[in-house]
């Protein structure tokens, strides 16, 4: 019965006209700090809900802080299990701070966490993963791995392919990881991982143009959407933003279409 639980969680996530995912990230408060757009949760969700996003995914502090936001606009949500502290001495190591216990409890539609490739504690957070998948399993919650490859050449298809794949192996639903840089390579990210690929925004590109172009080659790829945060709320128009990344993953509009939606 709990993979009926799990399907109809995925269900509730994935767009059911497109079969797509928007997904709004909030989890950078811990390893980034009240960064700009991101000073204070309420205020960000307050202004991007209007673009509709599909899911939000956070840690609990901030899901306490925004989820009358939540329920009041019908936002689904992942609990973030881990954390990273950036200002302490391990700084590549992301630890759990919460369960898959707690995200049922919360009434969470889901849970995220990551696995860094490459750094001196890749094997307890690659533990930690398949710790929580098998929970996930149980209790029928979705689990999106942020499946990153670390270093100078982290957006190596060849390193890409391998995290995507280590976390639908451990049991992920859905991987979240880096976009190679072209559409072909991407697409062999995509062939070679059997859950769900959606890109991880990154930080704020150049314009709007080039992130936008990064998500359409994502799109033809194969890709199954986006989780995007700094690009939607450190953008001037953080709504209008994700009504852009919308149309490209849902409509599969052209770039030009879904900049429209920023004049």
């Amino acid at each position: 019965m709990s993979m009926i639980g799990k399907e109809v969680r995925l269900g509730q996530l994935f767009d059911q006209r497109s079969g797509n995912l928007v997904a709004l990230a909030m989890d950078h408060g811990a390893p980034l700090g009240p960064v700009k757009g991101f000073e204070d949760p309420r205020e960000t969700l307050r202004a991007s809900k209007a673009g509709k996003p599909d899911l939000v995914f956070m840690p609990r502090g901030a899901v306490k802080a925004v989820y009358p936001i939540l329920v009041k606009e019908r936002i689904p949500f992942l609990l973030a299990l881990d954390t990273l502290n950036s200002r302490g001495p391990d700084q590549q190591r992301y630890i759990f701070a919460d369960t898959v216990d707690s995200a049922v409890s919360f009434g969470a539609g889901g849970v995220s966490m990551h696995v860094l490739i490459g750094p001196e504690y890749t094997t307890e957070m690659t533990a930690s993963l398949a710790s929580a998948a098998i929970r996930c399993d149980e209790l029928g919650m979705p689990l999106m791995a942020i499946m990153y490859p670390e270093g100078d050449d982290c957006f190596n298809v060849e390193r890409v392919k391998y995290a995507a794949r280590l976390g639908a192996e451990l049991g992920a639903d859905v991987v979240k990881t880096y976009y190679t840089g072209d559409k072909e390579s991407f697409a062999e990210v995509v062939r070679c991982c059997p859950v769900p690929v959606l890109m991880s925004g990154g930080p704020k590109a150049k314009t709007e143009k080039d992130f936008l172009i990064q998500l359409k080659d994502v799109m033809d790829a194969g890709g199954r959407g986006a989780a995007v945060g700094r690009n939607v709320w450190q953008h001037e128009k953080p709504a209008a933003m994700l009504k852009a990344v919308r149309k490209i993953v849902h409509d599969g509009s052209s770039v030009e279409e879904a900049l429209a939606e920023l004049t």
